[in-house]
């Protein structure tokens, strides 16, 4: 097996005299549906934030396709392979459907032709001055260009059953079909690794067993390691090989759902003894 996509080693972090997430381990490889859960508080969304760059880990490291990127911005971060969902919706909400899905598209284009190294900000300056002037004079490789994006985001918003709102403003549309949009948008930038923050929110029951089938299909279809938040637990323990229970910061389980479900630990601290007997299990 190859190495990790995504990794994170002792990684903690305080704000002030609180340690909101301790000595946190992940790896995410090619093929991954990986859970992470846990009750309110428990530190979830602040591994994902430390992850994926919007905050800095006070201890540990994050690497991501092998890369350190411990003091990195989040576009940065997105560049090498990571890409995330959000536990409150942050579409572009006055942009089409097919428009939010071409920023993300249109991002990668232009990091393929910018690249990351030293240089990257003066060669991005001068590609947006070139693509103003290719813009306004409607220049053909311009228009090729744009002909290619939107083949691109038309692809996606089919992959995530969204052709017929194309045209549609994102803020316009069903809440569980914006919950998709943001995940096609996030597939614009070509991940590696897709991190999913609460994908089932405000998500009804047929709504939620689509969803199943549907992250299932996004990790084979496009090679992914994906790790899910999710409160909703007959969807993470449905599709999820293994499962990293936090509580209070702290990693207090971690292994295949059916070895989670049954550890004691994990029941005082989040599923309670209720959730065990109607599943008919016995810790």
């Amino acid at each position: 097996m190859s190495g990790p996509l995504l990794e994170a080693v002792g990684v903690s972090i305080q704000f002030g005299g609180l340690k909101a997430l301790s000595d946190f381990n992940l790896a995410i490889h090619k093929g991954d549906l990986q859970g992470l859960i846990g009750p309110n508080g428990a530190g979830k969304t602040t591994a994902f934030n430390v992850l994926t760059g919007v905050y800095q880990p006070t201890q540990g490291e994050v690497r991501v396709s092998g890369q350190r990127v411990n003091g990195r911005l989040p576009h940065q971060i997105n560049h090498l392979g990571l890409a995330r969902t959000f536990q409150n919706i942050r579409l572009f909400r006055a942009l089409t459907a097919l428009d939010n899905v071409k920023v993300a598209c249109r991002g990668q284009a232009a990091l393929n032709e910018e690249g990351l190294g030293a240089g990257a900000k003066f060669r991005g300056a001068m590609r947006n001055y070139r693509d103003w002037w290719r813009a306004l004079m409607l220049t053909p490789g311009f228009q090729a260009e744009e002909r290619e994006l939107t083949r691109q985001a038309e692809h996606l918003l089919e992959v995530m059953g969204l052709a017929h709102r194309r045209d549609e403003e994102a803020r316009n549309l069903p809440y569980g079909e914006q919950r998709r949009l943001e995940i096609a948008r996030a597939l614009g930038t070509r991940p590696k690794v897709l991190l999913l923050d609460e994908p089932a929110a405000g998500m009804n029951t047929r709504e939620k067993a689509d969803l199943m089938v549907l992250i299932r299909k996004l990790r084979d279809e496009f090679d992914l390691g994906i790790l899910v938040i999710e409160h909703d637990m007959k969807l993470v323990m449905g599709i999820c090989e293994q499962i990293t229970v936090l509580d209070h910061g702290e990693t207090i389980a971690r292994g295949a759902p059916a070895e989670v479900r049954s550890d004691r630990k994990v029941i005082e601290a989040y599923l309670g003894d209720s959730y065990l007997e109607s599943h008919g299990g016995a810790a």
